[in-house]
């Protein structure tokens, strides 16, 4: 009788683990219509002012099919202009998520491009040593981004994203200079116009932490 119980056991376990596989939200979670919302924290450098930027943010993603995800985010970056300045972005917009090679297990590498539209004002900081010739300047502008990335399934409803782009601005563009006289540091602000918009680009390095809601469809 126990060898029966046994052998029925050793024969049923593999049925078992399969069934049990079949329900578990890892084969689920993947598919599309799949809607995931997550916060995010983003460096910006190798931009115009040659300085790094620190921000926060947050976006919610909704997959189309196995092989394409789409991301939409906001954001809103820092930046310290050599003690004289602050520079601040705010970005809000949407990109396309491409998923070459494996579509799951722990580390699913993708292609990202996207758009968005951003909001940008550089503000002179007053202090008594420093010499502010120009008032602050602002901007509104669009902007088109291409990178690649990672995501870490550290269980089958969370994950950590690791991504870089670079982010091309299209329009006018906010130039800062800095001149030491005496050792008196001298800011000058200007907003540059031209007929035709201005190139302005910056990398930006992303870590987001990202959960799995649902299915919407």
């Amino acid at each position: 009788m126990h060898k029966i119980k046994l052998i029925s056991i050793v024969l049923l376990f593999p049925i078992t683990v399969f069934s049990q596989e079949e329900m578990r939200p890892s084969n689920t979670t993947k598919a599309s219509g799949m809607f995931e919302l997550g916060v995010r924290s983003t460096i910006s450098g190798f931009g115009s002012t040659n300085n790094i930027g620190t921000g926060f943010g947050g976006q919610f993603r909704l997959r189309i099919s196995k092989r394409i995800n789409t991301e939409w985010f906001a954001d809103f970056i820092t930046e310290d202009i050599d003690g004289l300045a602050k520079r601040n972005d705010y970005h809000i917009g949407w990109s396309v998520m491409f998923y070459p090679f494996a579509t799951e297990g722990k580390f699913v590498p993708y292609i990202l491009a996207g758009h968005c539209f951003d909001y940008t004002k550089v503000s002179p900081v007053r202090t008594n040593e420093n010499i502010i010739v120009d008032e602050a300047q602002s901007r509104l502008s669009s902007a088109t981004q291409l990178g690649i990335g990672t995501h870490f399934n550290a269980t089958d409803y969370f994950d950590v994203s690791f991504g870089v782009q670079y982010m091309v601005h299209l329009g006018n563009d906010i130039h800062t200079d800095i001149d030491e006289h005496n050792r008196t540091k001298e800011l000058h602000i200007e907003k540059e116009s031209h007929s035709n918009p201005v190139l302005e680009g910056h990398l930006l390095f992303t870590v987001s932490v990202n959960f799995k809601l649902g299915k919407i469809w």
